[in-house]
């Protein structure tokens, strides 16, 4: 089974567009266009995800908030994120104290990067010589 990448953004293209390329990759995604939804899929799944993608600028709730929501409750509490997001540097550096950031815009290959390294999409790893 692949490994469950959520992505969390209000934007719809942005959302449509990451879980495109993740999806391609071989990562299991879902999209939610509000804290409100994730929180339902949340509590309705019994399966988590493996990784959360989260806009710090939802316009209901900030990725922030979100995460310290997640991490009052022992079942969430060890789920990996990513804030994705466009911010000041100032900001983002506060940000980056709860978990890696990549900014908008954004390149593909460094947001690929950063879930990489918070989580491999299953399946067979090949040597590095093919």
């Amino acid at each position: 089974m692949a490994q469950a990448v959520w992505v969390v953004d209000d934007d719809q293209l942005t959302r449509a567009a990451i879980l495109a390329v993740l999806t391609e990759l071989g990562y299991e995604t879902r999209g939610f266009g509000s804290a409100e939804e994730l929180y339902t899929a949340l509590v309705d799944g019994a399966a988590h995800p493996q990784l959360l993608v989260l806009d710090q600028r939802l316009p209901e709730e900030g990725g922030s908030t979100i995460v310290h929501s997640l991490r009052e409750r022992p079942q969430y509490r060890d789920i990996p994120v990513i804030f994705l997001t466009a911010i000041d540097d100032e900001e983002a550096e506060r940000l980056s104290a709860i978990a890696p950031v990549v900014r908008k815009p954004f390149d593909v290959d460094e947001l690929v990067s950063a879930v990489k390294a918070q989580v491999a999409p299953e399946g067979p790893t090949l040597p590095p010589w093919l």
